[in-house]
């Protein structure tokens, strides 16, 4: 019996829903696999906002596109605290994916000026393209 209060997919409507993209690399290669759970969850957020930059034409004076992600706003999006927001965003640095460019106290509008974001395009060899775990198998769709 199929349940009441179960929300489905239904077949007229799946185009609608909007996705972040995970690169497999973040999982499968080399060269990622100690960053955590939240840094990798974190480059995939960062990278969509990245998107959004492009479309608005966001190109710092040497063509490389930045944004900006406030901690504020990535410790609403996860629910963390600021502490952990700092130490993910040091995990992406530490891997060469993301560099802060600190903007400080602007004089003309009288504030400090969030920083400018900049993500690492990823490092993918040619056989992290094709890399899976070794323990994949061929899935059992017998029911037990």
């Amino acid at each position: 019996m199929m349940p009441n209060n179960f929300n489905f997919y239904q077949a007229n409507s799946v185009y609608g829903n909007l996705y972040f993209q995970f690169p497999k690399v973040l999982f499968y290669g080399n060269k990622y696999t100690n960053l955590s759970l939240q840094a990798k969850a974190a480059y995939m957020v960062l990278k969509d906002r990245l998107e959004f930059s492009l479309k608005n034409n966001w190109v710092d004076e040497n063509g490389n596109v930045f944004f900006i992600f406030t901690n504020k706003e990535l410790q609403e999006l996860f629910n963390v605290s600021n502490k952990t927001v700092v130490h993910t965003k040091k995990e992406l640095e530490n891997a060469n994916l993301l560099y802060q460019q600190k903007r400080g106290f602007n004089p003309k509008t009288g504030r400090n000026e969030p920083n400018r974001l900049y993500l690492a395009d990823l490092q993918i060899d040619a056989t992290d393209a094709y890399l899976r775990p070794k323990t994949e198998q061929i899935l059992d769709t017998s029911g037990s």
